[in-house]
């Protein structure tokens, strides 16, 4: 069974903004960043999601794992919406000591965190869900689509 899904951003959340940017720390290392088998370095943003849950409008905010050489929320403001290329969810079991399954651990990773004022493809090459609509990015991610 598949673990990792790619997600629609536009047509997924009305609004991601970023919050913030941080070094992903090692498990039980807060003073360590993690990398990858490569030696990258781990990031983790913060951003607030706006979605329509049962028509109403949700807000929450997740953490989003990047990897890459340098802070690459360095050159974002607080409350920049974003677009997330290369954005993905993954599920995994959650088991207890015995190993018997107790619920379902959720994370999100992308491969990129762009301002939706950005222009141009993306820097892993590939371009964006909704580059060739006739909507701008921003409408598209602030159209109002629900899931």
């Amino acid at each position: 069974m598949p673990q990792n899904f790619k997600i629609d951003q536009a047509a997924t959340f009305e609004s991601l903004l970023f919050l913030s940017c941080e070094p992903k720390t090692a498990f039980g290392d807060n003073y360590r960043q993690e990398t990858t088998k490569d030696g990258l370095p781990k990031w983790q943003f913060q951003l607030a999601a706006r979605f329509r849950q049962f028509g109403r409008a949700t807000n929450e905010i997740i953490n989003v794992g990047i990897v890459a050489e340098q802070d690459p929320g360095e050159d974002l403001m607080p409350a920049t919406p974003v677009q997330l290329v290369g954005f993905e969810i993954g599920v995994m079991d959650k088991r207890n000591r015995d190993g018997e399954p107790v619920g379902a651990q959720v994370w999100y990773r992308c491969e990129e965190v762009r301002p939706l004022t950005a222009t141009g493809p993306a820097r892993s090459g590939k371009q964006p869900a909704n580059a060739g609509s006739s909507a701008s990015t921003s409408e598209a991610a602030t159209s109002g689509a629900t899931s």
